[in-house]
Parts: C-alpha cells; structure tokens; sequence
C-alpha cells in the first residue's frame, strides 16, 4: 500500500490552491515591476513589500502537492510515468520555447540600444550557447524567470520515485532526511536545485500529514483558527522583505517551506474555510497564473524602456509605468494562455491521441 496513492485518490481538483497560484503570480509579477521602479525611479521607489521569491517557494510546494496527487492517482506503471512525463512536457515546454525565442531575439537585436537592459550584466555576456541553455531554463538571460522552470522540470522527472517512498512512514522520514542531506552538498548546482527539492517533496507528503492537522486545526474556534492561519503566513511572507537574504542562503527555503506548506494542507483539506477563493475572478488568475509568470519579464522592459524614453523618470511617469506594466502584462498573459498554453497542451494530447479536458489544467 503506498499512502501517497491512497491518498491521492480520495482527493480533487482544489479551486481554492489553483487560485492562490494565481494571486501568486500576481506577486511576482508586483515584485518585478518594483524592481524596474527602484532601477529607473530610485527617488520615487518604495519599501520592498512583494515577496516574490517567497511566491516561487510556494509555486514548489504547491506543485509537490498538486503534481504529485495527480500522479499518485494511479498506482505507478511505465505506461503511467511515460503518460505523466509527456503531459508534463506539453503543459510547460510550448510557452517557455515562446517566450525564451522572444526574449532571444529581444537580446540580439534590441537590447544593446536600449536604456535599460533585460538582464544584469553580472550574469556575463549574451551567447548562442546560453540562447540554447534558456530553453530549459538554464541560463536565465532571454527571461529571468524561468531559472524556477529547470528546477520545476528536474523535480518533474524526480516526482515519480518521490511518490515510490510513501509506502511507509520510516521511508518518508528517511527520504526527507536524504533530501535535507542533499542540499547541504558542497557542489555548486545550477539554480541550486539541490536546495529547493525538499519544498517539492514537503509538498507531496501533504497527503500524509495534511489531513490530520486539517482535521485538528477544524476543531479550532474561528478566531484561534484565523489567527493561527495569519500568523503562518506572517511567518511565511514576511521573514526574506524583513532578513533580506542573498541568494543561495538555504535557511529562507527551509524556513518558507515550512511555514508555508501547513496553510497548503488546510486550504486542501478545509476548501469550505476558503470558498472565497471559488469566485471566477480568482479562478482566472489560477487559469493565466503560467503565462503571467513567463511573459512579464519582457513586457516591462520593453514598457520602461517606452516610457521613459517619453516621460522621462519622474513621478507620473513610474505611476504610468506601473499601470500600462499591469495592463499589458494580463492582456498578454489572457492571449498567451488561450493560445499557446491550451493549444501546446491539446497537442501534446493529439499526439497521444487521448483528448483531456483541460479547464483548470494545472497539472
């Protein structure tokens, strides 16, 4: 018996997460338009109040927990992880192709004469190979985001002997303990991958651990449930604006996962507590949250760059900035979603020829 997939199966589609994915991107999306205004508006920039590194974390958890439970539905085959591992390939591949072409050819033939630049020059110089590496997420330089997708892909083809260890207890304990184990070796892996798997099987063994803790924190009355639910994600969001870690620190991953994936396992279990989260507005944001989080990068620097080529830096000129940034952003990710992520994903199903019903697709 392998609890995962016990689990698994008794469990559906959580609306309430699928939207929380959405206002997740909506963060990301905030903390790079910030950083484009501390950039070219350093006199108009405000606190640094977006986690949007703290949003990635919880991209990994969620994916750990959704992923996985997708997975898990069905006791594990080579037919089954073969299916999976194309799905996988079709959800995420066609918009990050797009994107990275774009933002390519952004860098081949416009960067270098615009004010402000896509990527940080301590990245290195632009190169044919790096082109080639972006398209799995490797190098970061045509779209910076997608340094989360690699390490979103190497979890994918690592899920499946993830949910293989839940057959008991004392192998779950022991492969936490291994991926914690992992992350301390001194190897110097690109994105630091190996510290951001731990937050993807956290994620997974929700299905082992989250519905006893839903079950007690319901026992709660409303106002200890509530205060312990914002005191998490206080904890959760607030410690990287607050300690301001630098990149590679291991003890901001450690300390995000672990606050942020107890409020995961009681949305998933208590979605009632959450319905709030069922209206169409959040369920869109879930549907656009992938092309959100790919296609800003772009948009806001082709925006600033306009912008202040037109204005100049002043103050109305960051609010004008910020809100054709915010505008354009959803346009494109609406068309980006309808039109290159749902058709990427019903062709990888033609090709299989197993038509899949793809409203709220996340897995």
């Amino acid at each position: 018996m392998n609890l995962f997939v016990v689990e698994a199966r008794q469990n559906s589609f959580s609306f309430p997460l699928h939207a929380l994915r959405g206002i997740a991107a909506v963060i990301v999306l905030l903390s790079h338009i910030h950083m484009r205004i501390k950039e070219a508006y350093s006199e108009w920039a405000f606190p640094a109040i977006f986690n949007g590194s703290g949003a990635v974390i919880f991209f990994f958890v969620l994916s750990g927990l959704v992923v996985g439970a997708a997975l898990a539905k069905q006791e594990l085959s080579v037919d089954r992880v073969s299916t999976y591992l194309h799905r996988r390939f079709f959800r995420i591949m066609p918009l990050l192709f797009v994107t990275v072409s774009i933002g390519g050819l952004y860098l081949l033939l416009l960067n270098d004469s615009m004010t402000y630049s896509m990527y940080d020059d301590a990245y290195g110089d632009f190169s044919f190979a790096k082109f080639l590496a972006a398209y799995i997420g490797y190098s970061l330089k045509p779209n910076q985001p997608i340094w989360s997708i690699y390490i979103e892909l190497v979890a994918s083809l690592l899920i499946p002997l993830m949910i293989l260890t839940g057959t008991k207890v004392r192998y779950i304990i022991a492969t936490t303990l291994l991926c914690i184990a992992f992350s301390f070796v001194p190897v110097d892996f690109k994105h630091h991958w190996n510290f951001y798997i731990i937050s993807f099987y956290v994620g997974l063994t929700i299905l082992v651990w989250g519905k006893p803790l839903s079950r007690w924190a319901a026992t709660l009355p409303a106002a200890v449930f509530w205060g312990l639910v914002l005191l998490f994600f206080a904890a959760f969001y607030c410690a990287r604006p607050l300690a301001n870690p630098t990149y590679g620190d291991l003890w901001i991953v450690y300390w995000e996962t672990l606050t942020v994936a107890p409020l995961v396992a009681v949305i998933y279990y208590l979605p009632e507590k959450f319905s709030v989260l069922n209206k169409q507005v959040f369920t869109y944001l879930g549907d656009v949250s992938y092309s959100l989080y790919l296609t800003h990068w772009i948009l806001l620097v082709l925006t600033l760059n306009a912008v202040t080529a037109l204005l100049g830096t002043s103050g109305l000129s960051a609010i004008i900035f910020s809100a054709i940034s915010l505008c354009v952003s959803f346009v494109v990710a609406h068309f980006s979603y309808q039109y290159i992520e749902l058709n990427g994903i019903k062709l990888g199903e033609s090709l299989r020829g197993t038509p899949r019903q793809l409203q709220g697709y996340s897995q």
